[in-house]
């Protein structure tokens, strides 16, 4: 019996208490793989620090706003057909931005999204409720067993109101731009690696926090020449506390009398370089979502360069972030519609202002090498040879036709009339 069979027939054990119980028993690893424990912590960062909310803001900003096209292959020409109207619409209400704006953010916190067709619109699976469930099956070729995955057990919380089901293959769209190097087929989030940063960075904010409330001013020791009453401490640090503590009494005159003397403990913000510190690990954060940090307005952005470099920076950031993660996405959604023979799903970003910077410089390159093309061929070489030579890079891949311009033939040498 298939594993996928099998557990349809675990599934509705009336014995069972619920699906993820039937999946732990007949599906356990390394036939399940759930998304990693460190969701809850990247959704709590994600609702609590402003960095991580800024970089992820970013990330979905730009990938947003490509739009969905058929590339025909033999031409690289983009189109569209009725068979895209599913993910320009990919439920009521909702256009391609949000579909991808869905994946996007469910990547970021789980490193998966899981889109499936529902038959008359697109459901987007909680990454936290889904599982991918796998089966080895031997390969006819090589006569080896190899790992092949057969459907995602989608498990939500009884308080949904909604059964578990095991849904095939062919029906969801699994995206996981950064694989976990731990797992088959499950994708790991970026914020994995730095969520000590996320979390170092609010307690900076914390102890922002209390230096103002429970001091606004260095901590100080306060002493006396004589001994003082145990009686009398108390009150004189109760009346302390009330003249000069929080930020509502800073800067107001102490006076100490009975020859007490005071002395500051601790660092203030300026001798522990509490901006620098707090600024490099925003930039670390940052810099594990490939989002520049001039991008989002970091403070280490901004004092590498100024403003006058956002559009350099933009093109980084369309270049080793969006167009990687649109090709990784459509490459998953391209399951979910009928994709016309020689062709794919591919993404549209003629109209993100953005990149046009980018796009005019490539304009720009393939002018330059349109001439090139064009002085090579007047002067003999083999057209192919030609394209090849100008896309690789390699002079030595130019081959010469034998033939030259007439103003390098001898005079009278020429073609010689017909009789």
């Amino acid at each position: 019996m298939k594993l996928i069979d099998r557990f349809r027939a675990e599934r509705w054990r009336p014995e069972e208490a619920s699906g993820a119980a039937v999946l732990m028993t007949a599906f356990a690893t390394p036939n399940s793989e759930r998304i990693l424990p460190t969701f809850q912590n990247a959704k709590a960062a994600f609702g609590s620090s402003g960095v991580v909310f800024g970089v992820m803001s970013a990330r979905m900003m730009l990938f947003t706003e490509a739009e969905l096209k058929f590339q025909r292959r033999s031409d690289k020409s983009l189109f569209g057909t009725e068979a895209l109207a599913k993910l320009e619409e990919p439920w009521p209400g909702a256009q391609t931005g949000d579909l991808l704006a869905r994946m996007e953010q469910d990547v970021s916190l789980a490193g998966n999204a899981f889109i499936r067709d529902a038959g008359t619109q697109l459901e987007r699976l909680r990454p936290d409720w889904t599982s991918i469930v796998s089966e080895l099956v031997r390969d006819p070729i090589t006569d080896t067993e190899i790992r092949r995955v057969v459907g995602y057990f989608y498990d939500p919380p009884v308080n949904e109101g909604r059964s578990p089901a095991l849904y095939p293959v062919a029906e969801v769209a699994h995206w996981s731009p950064i694989p976990d190097p731990e797992a088959t087929f499950r994708g790991m989030s970026w914020l994995t690696p730095v969520l000590r940063e996320v979390d170092a960075d609010s307690s900076m904010t914390d102890y922002k926090r209390a230096y103002l409330t429970n001091a606004a001013t260095p901590n100080l020791l306060i002493k006396y020449k004589e001994r003082v009453g145990e009686g009398k401490l108390e009150r004189l640090n109760v009346q302390i506390q009330a003249r000069h503590g929080g930020v509502n009494n800073a800067f107001r005159t102490m006076i100490l009398d009975e020859g007490a003397d005071h002395a500051v403990l601790g660092n203030n913000f300026e001798q522990m370089s509490y901006v620098a510190v707090q600024a490099a690990g925003e930039n670390r954060i940052a810099v594990a979502g490939n989002v520049p940090g001039i991008v989002v307005g970091l403070k280490e952005g901004l004092a590498a360069a100024t403003y006058s470099n956002y559009e350099q920076a933009m093109r980084r950031f369309g270049d080793i972030y969006g167009r990687p993660h649109w090709r990784s996405a459509v490459g998953a959604l391209s399951k979910l519609v009928s994709v016309p023979s020689d062709s794919r799903l591919w993404y549209d970003v003629s109209g993100v202002a953005a990149l046009r910077q980018g796009d005019k410089e490539r304009a720009d390159t393939m002018a330059v090498l349109a001439q090139a093309a064009q002085a090579l061929i007047v002067a003999g070489y083999e057209a192919e040879s030609v394209s090849a030579a100008l896309s690789a890079g390699d002079v030595t891949l130019l081959k010469h036709s034998g033939l030259v311009s007439v103003q390098m033939q001898p005079p009278g040498s020429g073609p010689k009339e017909a009789k």
